[in-house]
């Protein structure tokens, strides 16, 4: 193939947005589930907004999170570095809570999850060149190159977003994770020979994915919360066995 007709992950990101969009429709997901009286329609309309502006927004923006969040894998596997940022571990428990690791944690692996997308992208782009598949993609050629994917990998992606979600409904751990990315950003500023530029802007990025699923999030009682992550779930995981029962039927 030459390289014009070449399947990149930016063409995938586009499709999977597209294809995000035609999954949430209120009137579709309430003849597929059995939806409770809490998921109107429009708090569908807000978990696609969520997924298409913070998980799946477009490439150019998505390309500055991964970059952000690159940033930030480096202070999760040093904790000495991310230590260096508190001060003194005492006084990081005074001013944070004893919910303090259980935040820093939260916050991080919710991160991290929006990460592991990336392979997902980049095997969907290398078995659409296997397949000489140019863009744009067909709404039949990406389901296509779905089933292809290793199952397991779907499932743990699908896994992936699940907790990321989950994360997030946890509205009250949520807020403490921003205060403390607030409290680490001053902290940089004041430190520019330590943490460069790049990595403050990282931490803020962050900090604004986790701020806009605490805007979302913080509208609704625990119960919608809960029931809004187990709907995406189900719809995530319906979306495998649809894929995979349409093409093991006509094979």
């Amino acid at each position: 193939m030459s390289q014009e007709n070449l399947t990149s992950e930016q063409h995938v990101v586009e499709k999977f947005r597209e294809m995000v969009a035609k999954r949430y429709v209120y009137e579709d997901l309430k003849t597929r589930f059995n939806l409770p009286s809490t998921i109107t329609p429009e708090v569908i309309d807000d978990v696609k907004e969520y997924f298409l502006g913070t998980i799946y927004p477009e490439y150019q923006e998505r390309q500055r999170l991964e970059n952000a969040f690159g940033n930030l894998a480096t202070y999760i596997r040093q904790p000495k570095k991310v230590m260096g940022l508190f001060g003194n571990m005492t006084g990081a428990l005074f001013k944070f809570g004893r919910h303090f690791f259980q935040a820093l944690k939260a916050g991080f692996a919710s991160l991290d999850s929006f990460v592991g997308a990336k392979k997902f992208e980049h095997g969907m782009a290398e078995i659409a060149n296997r397949n000489s598949i140019s863009p744009p993609m067909s709404d039949e050629e990406y389901e296509d190159c779905y089933y292809q994917m290793d199952k397991a990998e779907i499932i743990q992606f699908i896994s992936d977003v699940k907790s990321l979600f989950g994360a997030m409904v946890n509205t009250p751990l949520l807020l403490k994770t921003i205060n403390i990315l607030d409290d680490v950003t001053k902290t940089m500023q004041k430190h520019p020979k330590t943490y460069p530029q790049e990595d403050v802007e990282g931490i803020q990025l962050g900090r604004e994915l986790l701020n806009k699923g605490y805007n979302l999030f913080s509208k609704y009682d625990e119960t919608t919360k809960q029931e809004m992550v187990d709907i995406i779930y189900q719809n995530e995981m319906w979306y495998v066995d649809y894929i995979y029962n349409k093409k093991e039927n006509n094979n």
